[in-house]
């Protein structure tokens, strides 16, 4: 009976996780454009559109040449503006449609390596699906896959790349150069879906390397042949961007990234590191944020993961299976996000999706745990308590999306400033904003502050350590974003400046949280 219901349950899950992915599209144009779609999401689909109206990579009316993005999801989103010929609106059904379907693809691959984990503990296939059902109804994984960013993409593509250095390792020394130039085109791929899967491409030809020499016994000559190949061909896949990035702005990294990491302290985002883990340890339950960085919040989540992941660790080795490689290399990659994002980065806002990649792996964990608990207790807890458990997390998942979904429980943010220019602001006259993704796809005479998508901003941060000076030489006429920018003018460190005499607040506006500064010599006549 317990089974019957856990598989009834999973079914269920599924069917409401693809209608939950598409029902903004019959639920009217506010829905359509605020109940996924973040702020950066925007940011990526006005670059989209732009390449598909012909003004190439870029934001700003085509003004400003851009690599802030990631390519693959971006080249992918331009199909529905080519489709409607740039229509903002109704290319959003098509952004949704195709997030949708990359979620459910990355729903059956999922399961399969689940599976081929999971097969070394049970061969019951109800646990992998459970596996594939937690990640697709997962309050925050759900909307990190709709997002209009590439999570959903990264993880997919990471998957499908896992999978194939599964067959790869099956095959040993066997493997075809067919199949071991699959997996770097799949290295390659997994890199443009975004550019931190350069360290899962490391993590596996690390592991790929050492089995076939310390395992395989092959030569270590014959070992850099067999890897070459495929690694070049990964290379070949990431060159057009990495040259694109070099050539045009000076470095391999999109400047989003460096944006985002300007001026960060070593270390700030450690903290942050157990409480975005464990929501991806049990994806039914997302941290409050009043706990997320709570000194005991910290070290129990910490604690619960090191064990999750040690008793996991230790029961796949234990199995002797190749299987056990693959995982490894996934750890590895976690490992080095968890490094980069927690010691080196800035933006803590974003860490829960940058670790979103991981949560395969994670949900997959927690299973094989449970199993292992249920054999550890001979007996005294048996499995169908094991599949009870599975039906509540999946009920609490859906009940989470429930509430999510009730009006004004859920709110973009930012289309307050959006209302406030369109219905203040003519469209030729030029507006300013820190934040410039909602505001810049719907207002196309728009200029990013920020350096996520302008490098003349960013330069200006990093040389000046703000972008007064860059506004000042601007045509930007209005700065329009959230309240805390109508304190630029009064600030100590500007309240004498250039800036301060030449811009004024016109609205301050925190219950709203609009901020507006018009520029002095501005005449709407």
């Amino acid at each position: 009976m317990s089974r019957k219901l856990l598989s009834v349950s999973i079914v269920i899950a599924l069917i409401v996780g693809v209608v939950y992915r598409v029902f903004p599209i019959f639920a009217g144009d506010d829905a359509l454009a605020q109940f996924f779609i973040t702020e950066d999401g925007y940011l990526m689909l006005t670059i989209a559109r732009n390449m598909a109206i012909g003004l190439g990579m870029s934001v700003s009316e085509g003004t400003i040449v851009t690599n802030g993005v990631q390519p693959l999801a971006t080249f992918i989103f331009t199909i529905p503006y080519v489709l409607t010929d740039g229509d903002k609106l109704d290319s959003l059904v098509g952004v949704i449609l195709i997030s949708t379907l990359i979620a459910v693809a990355a729903v059956f691959v999922l399961q399969r390596f689940a599976h081929l984990v999971l097969r070394q503990f049970t061969d019951d296939p109800i646990w992998s699906w459970l596996v594939a059902a937690f990640w697709f109804v997962g309050p925050l994984l759900l909307f990190h896959s709709m997002n209009a960013l590439e999570t959903g993409l990264y993880t997919l593509t990471i998957l499908l790349t896992l999978l194939q250095f599964s067959r790869v390792l099956n095959k040993g020394a066997d493997s075809t150069f067919a199949d071991r130039m699959f997996l770097g085109a799949l290295c390659g791929i997994t890199f443009l879906a975004r550019i931190d899967g350069a360290l899962l491409v490391v993590a596996i030809f690390l592991v790929w390397g050492l089995f076939e020499l310390l395992a395989l016994r092959i030569k270590f000559f014959t070992v850099v042949g067999r890897l070459f190949t495929p690694g070049l061909l990964s290379l070949v896949f990431a060159a057009p961007w990495l040259i694109y990035n070099q050539l045009l702005f000076g470095r391999i990294t999109p400047i989003s990234g460096i944006s985002q990491s300007h001026g960060a302290n070593f270390g700030s985002n450690l903290s942050l590191l157990p409480s975005k883990l464990i929501e991806y340890v049990f994806p039914m339950l997302p941290v409050p944020t009043a706990l997320e960085q709570t000194s005991p919040s910290i070290v129990i989540f910490a604690l619960i993961i090191v064990v999750v992941l040690g008793l996991f660790v230790t029961s796949v080795w234990r199995t002797g299976s190749r299987i056990r490689l693959v995982v490894l290399a996934y750890l590895i990659f976690g490992f080095f996000l968890a490094t980069y994002y927690g010691l080196f980065f800035g933006a803590p806002h974003f860490i829960s999706r940058y670790m979103a990649p991981l949560s395969p792996v994670l949900i997959t964990a927690t299973v094989v745990v449970g199993l292992n608990i249920v054999t550890w207790s001979r007996g005294r807890i048996s499995q169908p308590v094991l599949q009870y458990l599975g039906v509540a997390g999946l009920a609490l998942s859906l009940a989470l999306l429930g509430r999510l979904a009730i009006p004004g429980v859920k709110e973009q943010g930012h289309f307050q400033v959006v209302e406030w220019v369109q219905e203040n602001v003519p469209q030729d006259i030029w507006v300013g904003a820190v934040q410039t993704g909602t505001l810049g796809y719907w207002r196309d005479r728009t200029i990013n502050l920020d350096g996520k998508v302008n490098p003349n901003a960013l330069r200006a941060l990093k040389e000046q350590g703000d972008v007064l000076n860059y506004v000042l030489g601007s045509e930007i006429q209005f700065i329009a974003d959230w309240s805390d920018v109508a304190d630029w003018p009064i600030e100590e460190r500007f309240r004498d400046t250039e800036f301060a005499r030449r811009f004024e607040v016109v609205i301050k506006d925190e219950a709203a949280d609009l901020g507006v500064l018009r520029r002095t010599s501005y005449s709407d006549s």
